[in-house]
């Protein structure tokens, strides 16, 4: 009994000396050791220069003063962080039980520099061995609560610099921001300070079922009330406006609406279920059903969205409603879209979409509609002659239109894609079209366009585009063809199915080259395009065509002001190229009144552009030669910078672009004396193209 009684008294004096050595110790001393353990684990110098206090008892707590933490060796910077003030102090329980209470926190005058190299490294990159990841606990997996519980914060003067080659240091500054909570376990948070030369503002109050925050962004303000059940909670978020929102990310033509966001949000095992949610936009909405399965990082979502009115997305969109409906299924190597439909005005598209990435990237869209309506997006006011861009600037990129810069070579043979999308019928102003059907295949370095369609009026468009791309350069293969097609894009669609010009298209060009540049000077093959008889709306002409061809078209037919149609017999225009020297092997208008020859040539080489056209009577429709104030006229120039030239005279035409001609020699005199005294030259001049085609096949 005496021996238990002197070992219960060693025991109890063991302990009191304990408590006293841990309440009264010096723990300074032990700085270095601190200072070698972090060094070991970051493998960076670390220094804690001003005063260190541990106090392990009761609140076990640490304070420290003037810390730095080396920078990489090759940093612009001695340091990564410099910290002027720190200390922690934690519910002692809390480190046995978990989770962590922190119970103050205090960090004051932090400065941080966050630097990337050109090739990748980062100085938060540490060189320390790599240890095995630690086995997770699954009970600690499907744990909710927080690993760590922040009650009481003073956090003031923090300076966090990103600094990438190649772009401006961006510069997060925290002013301050305090966390209080009060006995009934509520806490508020108040917070200062600016990123992007914006300032930044947070204040917020949190308790056991309620979140509510608000916070500003230069003049972005985001507000969010959220109630909580265990793993469930309902939200509510407001963002104003998204114009603002615009200027923050520089998206221009947002709406100045705000962006809400409502719902439920729940956890669910492994699961997060997103229900009844709405997404709005002004009156636009979009409903979320679905989950995301954290084990197999992959999301499956039924997405909806409703819109009265395209416009509230852009200024710019037409006034019509929209509405769209989605299946997604997101996994770490694809995407999947399957089905998808939407409909904005008269106009839909359904189909399913997938695209992969990994070793394998590449897509494939499959689509159908019934109708794609143009005209919402083509108002009468907007159907106004376009305006011909202004000569190009030393500023412009390039003085060709076909330009230097190389072909993605790497990009485009490692395509992969398979699209397959039709249109019942595009309606345009003018114009309908039919039957569309496009097809895109593109694999182990060979890329495949088809298109066809049949014309509102009749006939058929038959196209095919074939890219082979290696190494070095691209092979270009483009052959199209028309056949009696009647769009009706100039003669309108009140027009009946006769007098609406059928047009004939044979086209055939090979060309090869690493850029845009080289492959226009390479091209060889030849063009064909003709118009049967019909009658053309020439206010469409100047409507819808280029101020360009507006201003030529006006001095070739110089009845084109004052008539609403003119009537055609045919229009043949024919050119052969070969390594780039386009030769215009034939040209004739023929109408009513008047008959257009011209000739010349379209150098891909240079893109310069020398055609003559000549305009004169026919014969026996009341039309004299005086009538005409620019028989000659010359289109010359650049592709990029083409003009109108002068007429026999020397008066300048009318228009910006008109330049000088030169005097160019006619190359069509003889097709031109014959004019007055043949009725008709169609068949002949078609005949005499076509055959020059037939021999140069020989």
């Amino acid at each position: 009994m005496k021996t238990l009684k002197i070992a219960g008294a060693v025991i109890g004096a063991v302990l009191v000396l304990g408590i006293l050595y841990l309440w009264f110790a010096d723990f300074g001393q032990y700085k270095p050791n601190i200072e070698r353990a972090v060094a070991d684990a970051t493998g960076r110098e670390f220094r804690i220069n001003g005063d260190l206090e541990i106090r392990p008892l009761l609140s076990p707590s640490i304070r420290m003063e003037d810390v730095t933490l080396a920078n990489a060796d090759w940093a612009d910077e001695p340091h990564l962080v410099e910290i002027g003030a720190m200390s922690v102090s934690v519910d002692l329980w809390s480190l046995l039980s978990g989770p962590i209470v922190v119970k103050d926190l205090q960090l004051h005058d932090v400065t941080a520099l966050l630097e990337t190299t050109a090739d990748g490294r980062s100085n938060t990159d540490f060189e320390v061995p790599e240890e095995e990841p630690p086995v997770e606990d699954e009970e600690a997996a499907v744990r909710t609560e927080p690993p760590l519980v922040l009650r009481n914060a003073d956090i003031s003067n923090i300076t966090v610099t990103r600094r990438k080659p190649g772009s401006d240091d961006m510069v997060f500054t925290l002013e301050s921001i305090t966390v209080i909570t009060d006995e009934t376990g509520q806490q508020a948070i108040v917070g200062s300070g600016a990123f992007l030369d914006r300032a930044l503002t947070l204040d917020g109050v949190i308790s056991e079922r309620q979140a509510e925050i608000n916070a500003t962004f230069g003049n972005v303000r985001y507000r969010s009330v959220t109630r909580h059940r265990g793993t469930e909670a309902d939200v509510d978020i407001t963002i104003s406006r998204l114009t603002d929102v615009g200027e923050v990310l520089a998206i221009t033509n947002l709406p100045a609406e705000d962006l809400t966001l409502s719902g439920n949000i729940a956890l669910r095992g492994e699961s997060l279920w997103l229900s009844d949610v709405t997404f709005g936009v002004a009156t636009a909405k979009l409903v979320i059903n679905g989950e995301l399965d954290g084990a197999a990082a992959a999301a499956r979502l039924e997405l909806m969205a409703e819109a009265p009115s395209l416009a509230v997305l852009g200024s710019e969109l037409p006034d019509i409603p929209m509405t769209a409906s989605a299946s997604l299924a997101l996994s770490p190597d694809a995407l999947q879209v399957d089905p998808f439909e939407a409909r904005f005005g008269e106009s839909d598209l359904a189909g399913s979409l997938v695209s992969t990435s990994g070793d394998n990237p590449g897509f494939r869209l499959k689509a159908a509609s019934s109708l794609i309506d143009l005209r919402p997006f083509t108002t009468v006011e907007n159907d106004e002659r376009p305006e011909t861009a202004p000569a190009a600037s030393d500023g412009d990129q390039g003085r060709y239109v076909f330009g230097e810069e190389p072909l993605p070579l790497d990009e485009l043979r490692a395509l992969n894609a398979d699209v397959d999308v039709e249109i019942d019928r595009v309606q345009a102003r003018t114009y309908h079209f039919n039957e569309v059907a496009v097809r895109v295949n593109a694999s182990d370095g060979v890329i495949g366009v088809d298109n066809s369609f049949r014309g509102g009026h009749g006939g058929e468009f038959k196209s095919n585009i074939e890219l082979g791309v290696s190494d070095s350069m691209a092979n270009l293969d483009i052959t199209a063809v028309a056949s009696e097609l009647k769009l009706g894009a100039f003669s309108g669609e009140d027009l009946p199915d006769d007098l609406v010009p059928a047009t004939g298209l044979d086209l055939d060009i090979v060309a090869s080259g690493a850029s845009p540049r080289q492959l226009a000077s390479s091209a060889d093959g030849r063009l064909l395009l003709t118009q049967g008889p019909g009658r053309i709306n020439n206010d469409l002409i100047d409507r819808l065509s280029g101020d360009l061809v507006a201003q030529l078209f006006s001095a070739l037919n110089p009845f084109a002001k004052d008539e609403k149609y003119s009537n055609w017999d045919c229009s043949i225009f024919a050119i052969d190229f070969e390594s780039g020297e386009g030769e215009i092997s034939g040209f004739l208008l023929q109408g009513e009144k008047i008959m257009v020859v011209g000739g010349g040539e379209i150098d891909l080489n240079t893109e310069k552009l020398g055609i003559e056209f000549n305009t004169k009577p026919r014969a026996g429709v009341g039309v004299s030669a005086d009538m005409f104030v620019t028989p000659f006229v010359a289109l010359t120039g650049t592709l990029k910078e083409p003009g109108v030239g002068l007429n026999a005279s020397g008066v300048l035409l009318e228009g910006g672009l008109a330049v000088m001609t030169g005097g160019m020699s006619f190359l069509y005199k003889g097709l031109m004396d014959r004019a007055t005294a043949e009725m008709d030259q169609c068949e002949k001049t078609l005949a005499e193209v076509t055959g020059a085609a037939s021999d140069q096949t020989r």
